[in-house]
Formats: structure tokens, C-alpha cells, sequence
């Protein structure tokens, strides 16, 4: 008997929590969709205290923080639960909620491998494959932008190098010339002639 009483304590105590943080995430939920999302951030990292491990709190925690912009965090949050929680279909949303977070920052290396993780998770996935295709034909854009900007500055060297060259020749023809002038004057015995 002695021994039921602390068991119905514990129970009651755990599930009191559980309640509590999932009033937390109700609240947050509804701030969310207010579009109020630092009051929804709130929300969520109450029901957080309450139970760090909640994995709906962490999921839309993850949320709040994207929509405030608040890239980093988010990625952080995301790739824990990524790593805490072995369900495929959280993880592959997670995975993909980190290639959108990667994106906005124009990470654009680390959003392909976040999309390519979230594939494998769910090959059906048809946002992450488009988002995928997107990031991909968007990093081969600023690749060849790149290419582009580095041959311009290369190119632009060269027309700067063989205008220092045209230089130096007209200095040397000009070197020559005076050179030229003074032996032809040298050579007439420096008397001019009448004729």
C-alpha cells in the first residue's frame, strides 16, 4: 500500500506536466497563427522548461524563430531534434525545415545537403525535391558569376598590364628619338650649314 501512494504521485506529477506543456504549446499555437511569433517563441520555450524533450514544442520553436528571421536559432534547434529523434517522418520534415533556413541565409551548399537528407528520409517529398532543384540551379548561377567576375578581373589585368607595356614603349621610342636627334647633331660638327 505504502508503495501505491508514491507511484500515483509520480504518475499524477508526470502527467501534470505533460498537460502544462502542452497548454504552452495550445497558447503558442494560437499566437502563431496571430501571427504573432515572438509571443509564439514564448510560448513554446515555456513548454520546453517544462519538458525539454517535447518534440512538438521543439518543431514549432523551430518555427517561430524562421518567421522572425531568426535563421540560426532555428537551424540549432532543428538539428537537435534532427539527432534526438529517430521518427523518419520528423526528421525528414526537420531536415527540410533546415534546407528552408539555409536558403533564406544563402547558404546555399548547406541547404542542398539539408533537401538531400530530408529525400532519403521521404523520397516522396516533392517540396524538398523542388527546393532541391532550386538551390541547385541557384548556386550554379552564382557559380558562373563567379567564373564571370574572375575572368573580367583577369582580363581586365591584362588590359592594364599591356597598357603599362604600351607605355614603357613609347617612352623608349621616345628615349631612341632624342638619342637619334643628338648624334645627327653631333655628326654635322654642330656648325649649320647656309646654303
Amino acid at each position: 500500500m505504502k508503495l501505491i501512494i508514491p507511484a500515483l504521485l509520480l504518475l499524477i506529477s508526470s502527467s501534470l506536466h505533460a498537460q502544462t506543456a502542452n497548454s504552452y504549446i495550445i497558447k503558442g499555437n494560437k499566437y502563431y497563427t496571430q501571427t504573432q511569433f515572438d509571443l509564439a517563441e514564448g510560448q513554446y520555450r515555456k513548454a520546453l522548461s517544462v519538458e525539454q524533450d517535447n518534440t512538438t514544442a521543439q518543431y514549432n520553436l523551430a518555427n517561430a524563430l524562421q518567421k522572425q528571421k531568426k535563421y540560426d536559432e532555428a537551424v540549432q534547434v532543428l538539428e537537435k531534434l534532427y539527432n534526438d529523434k529517430p521518427q523518419t517522418k520528423l526528421r525528414s520534415a526537420t531536415a527540410y525545415n533546415q534546407g528552408v533556413a539555409f536558403t533564406k541565409q544563402k547558404e546555399l551548399e548547406a541547404s542542398i545537403e539539408a533537401y538531400k537528407k530530408a529525400l532519403r528520409l521521404n523520397p516522396d517529398d516533392k517540396d524538398a525535391r523542388e527546393n532541391l532543384q532550386k538551390a541547385l540551379s541557384e548556386l550554379k548561377k552564382k557559380q558562373d558569376e563567379q567564373k564571370q567576375s574572375q575572368q573580367k578581373s583577369s582580363s581586365s589585368m591584362s588590359q592594364n598590364e599591356a597598357e603599362q607595356k604600351l607605355k614603357l614603349l613609347q617612352e623608349k621610342e621616345k628615349q631612341l628619338q632624342q638619342k637619334l636627334q643628338n648624334q645627327n647633331k653631333q655628326k654635322g660638327g654642330g656648325q649649320a650649314q647656309d646654303w
